[in-house]
This record gives C-alpha cells, sequence and structure tokens, in this order.
C-alpha cells in the first residue's frame, strides 16, 4: 500500500520537463495528473502506475472517458476502438483497486 504523499492536480502547460522521479523527459500535457509531495512538476505515467497504482489507473480511466466524450460528441454511438479503451481503463482500475485494498489487509 502506498504511503507516500500524492496528489492529483489540473496540470498546466508550462514547457517539456522531466519527471521527477526518473528523470524521463515528458509531454507538455494539460489536465489532471498526478503530483509527488514537495515537486512542482508531476510524475510521468510510468512512476506514477509503479509508484500509486490506484490513483494512476483513475486518472488513466478520466482520461480516456475524456477522450471519449470529445471525439464521440457528435455521434449516435462511439468507435468500438474507443469503447474498448474505456473498458481496458475501466478493468485496469479495478484491478489495482483491488490489488491495493487485497496490500492492506
Amino acid at each position: 500500500m502506498c504511503t507516500e504523499p500524492f496528489s492529483v492536480r489540473i496540470a498546466e502547460p508550462a514547457g517539456a520537463h522531466p519527471c521527477p522521479i526518473c528523470g524521463d523527459p515528458q509531454d507538455d500535457v494539460r489536465g489532471p495528473r498526478l503530483f509527488h509531495a514537495g515537486h512542482e512538476q508531476p510524475l510521468c505515467r510510468g512512476c506514477g502506475k509503479r509508484l500509486a497504482p490506484e490513483l494512476g489507473a483513475l486518472l488513466e480511466l478520466a482520461t480516456t472517458a475524456e477522450r471519449l466524450v470529445r471525439h464521440g460528441r457528435h455521434l449516435l454511438t462511439p468507435p468500438m476502438e474507443t469503447l474498448l479503451d474505456l473498458a481496458r481503463a475501466a478493468e485496469d482500475y479495478a484491478t489495482a483497486h483491488a490489488q491495493v485494498r487485497a496490500g492492506a489487509g
């Protein structure tokens, strides 16, 4: 179970920057991102999933759902690929949540 303090905040564009944990370069992405306490830059997706799997999976689910809404807004039914991405993100979140709960007990 994760005991380190993490937060989810809306990242504003500030140019490309490295991940504060691993140093890998990141694209300048706007929107909800995972931050580690004491750092002003968001974590990369890999570090977020490794250090806080439940929050990382939740952010993936939110990002995928946002993409589904943005791309499928004017369609009667969303594209199958987008629906599959959403189902995969939901399954990843459920798995991460179950692993965190199992590790707590």
